[in-house]
């Protein structure tokens, strides 16, 4: 597996740490998100399901936030069928690091949103 890789890899030095934890959040939630699907489960599972899922994706415990991008991730994929202010909702009010389960026909992925740093 590929990976958009951590924000040391990939964000510059000196990057405040709510950028970076975002950053790492945003490529944390979707692993686990993915071994939640696999097992057939949803935004409405519990944290010890999630926990159950990051390990099983190698990931240690989740922290409350991460736990709550996973669940973000879960929901259900938005889709060109979406009326524009259900995509606009969904699209603008993600909280920094939380994923978006997008479909395109047959096919799902993950809208990821790596923080910014100019």
């Amino acid at each position: 597996m590929t990976s958009i890789g951590t924000a040391r890899h990939f964000q510059p030095h000196g990057t405040p740490g709510h950028i970076c934890r975002a950053h790492n959040r945003a490529v944390l939630a979707p692993t686990v998100a993915l071994e939640a699907l696999r097992h057939g489960m949803g935004p409405d599972l519990t944290n010890a399901q999630l926990d159950q899922c990051a390990a099983a994706a190698d990931r240690a415990p989740l922290s409350d936030t991460s736990r709550a991008a996973v669940r973000t991730a879960l929901q259900p994929a938005l889709s060109a069928d979406d009326a524009p202010e259900v995509v606009h909702e969904r699209l603008f009010s993600l909280p920094p690091g939380h994923p978006l389960r997008i479909r395109n026909g047959d096919q799902e992925y993950f809208l990821v949103p790596i923080p910014l740093t100019l």
